[in-house]
């Protein structure tokens, strides 16, 4: 198996690999928050024996913090999933055709199987064995309509 060189690791875009500036960029997102919070401390530390330069590490401190947070929100926007359900279950099931489990009343909740689980539902009015088609969801709760002929 050949080595692991960063000039070799793959990139999001299939294209193009990471240039040496999102390397130095993904090393400064882990560094920033250590030295961050060391700095804050050491501000800390000198605030409570008195010392007014502890204001100027302790704000150096929260600056560095907020320029590691700017950096990873940047880093979580160039990136993008290839299955961006993948942990969103309940998105995974819309336009699926499900069985009703347990009757949906008007206006209530009933419970509705989906593959080996069963989740609870909101929408048309079903009776138990009605299939419907889940068009949506909110939270853990599935909202669905009939399904057509």
């Amino acid at each position: 198996m050949a080595p692991c060189l960063w000039w070799s690791m793959p990139s999001t875009d299939r294209e193009r690999r990471p240039s040496a500036l999102v390397w130095a960029l993904a090393v400064l997102s882990l560094v920033l928050p250590i030295v961050g919070v060391a700095a804050a401390l050491y501000g800390t530390f000198w605030l409570f024996n008195n010392d007014a330069s502890g204001w100027i590490w302790l704000a150096a401190g929260i600056a560095l913090l907020v320029v590691d947070l700017v950096i990873d929100q940047k880093w979580a926007s160039w990136s993008t999933s290839a299955e961006p359900n993948l942990n969103r279950r309940a998105a995974q099931l819309f336009g699926e055709v499900v069985t009703v489990v347990e009757a949906i009343p008007r206006g209530g909740r009933g419970r509705v199987r989906a593959g080996d689980g069963e989740w609870q539902a909101e929408g048309v009015e079903a009776a138990a064995g009605d299939r419907v088609r889940v068009t949506g969801c909110k939270d853990a709760v599935l909202t669905v309509e009939r399904v057509e002929g």
